[in-house]
């Protein structure tokens, strides 16, 4: 069963408050180093549903969430980015990581194209379970959750996506990653709690890395 993206931040009071006052204080939208922040794994797929599964990539997404605070906040509320997406195979105690990456705009990253998905057809992954995570990235300030698709400039956001994304691989080290394996990335903002809220599996549920 595939479940709809329908997670919108900015739906809730509190965070629209936020974002509104960091137009005044830019600062609030910086996260903080060493204290840790979080990889949600908000909305899981069997590979066979993502065939035209559109990307929440960070680039469409921050500006989506640009255009809504320039708009007064009028309308429907942005849904929340899903820049990083997990690839696993099998069931249960038995759900292995195999791939870590980012969600591109340029294309799909869900097709039967896609190169890590092609090695899913080798036979030692035949009778697998197969299935993808989209997951959200979520930096804190002041104890306050920052999405990665509110942080500013985009340049800087894109940045700690891409040092996000490389820290996640190399301390797991999925069988068909090839780059961030062997050499320790720069990450300043301390260890990640994964959080499982699929309603689907419990894979990586309050996993710290």
């Amino acid at each position: 069963m595939a479940y709809e993206l329908t997670y919108r931040p900015l739906e809730y009071g509190s965070n629209e408050s936020y974002l509104r006052r960091s137009l005044e204080d830019p600062s609030l939208l910086i996260p903080e180093k060493e204290i840790g922040c979080f990889l949600v794994l908000q909305s899981s797929y069997a590979l066979h549903e993502t065939i035209g599964l559109s990307a929440q990539n960070l680039d469409i997404s921050w500006q989506s969430n640009q255009n809504y605070l320039s708009s007064n906040c009028d309308g429907e509320a942005p849904l929340a980015c899903y820049p990083i997406y997990l690839i696993t195979v099998g069931d249960d105690e038995n759900e292995k990581l195999v791939y870590i990456g980012k969600t591109s705009s340029k294309s799909s990253r869900f097709s039967s194209g896609h190169s890590a998905i092609t090695k899913l057809h080798h036979p030692k992954y035949d009778n697998l379970s197969k299935r993808i995570y989209l997951c959200c990235v979520v930096f804190l300030k002041n104890s306050k959750t920052i999405p990665i698709e509110w942080i500013k400039p985009f340049d800087f956001a894109e940045k700690l996506l891409s040092e996000f994304e490389a820290n996640l691989i190399y301390w797991n080290k999925p069988e068909l990653n090839t780059q961030h394996m062997k050499k320790e990335p720069t990450f300043e903002y301390g260890q990640v709690h994964a959080q499982n809220v699929t309603g689907a599996t419990y894979f990586w549920h309050d996993k710290f890395i």
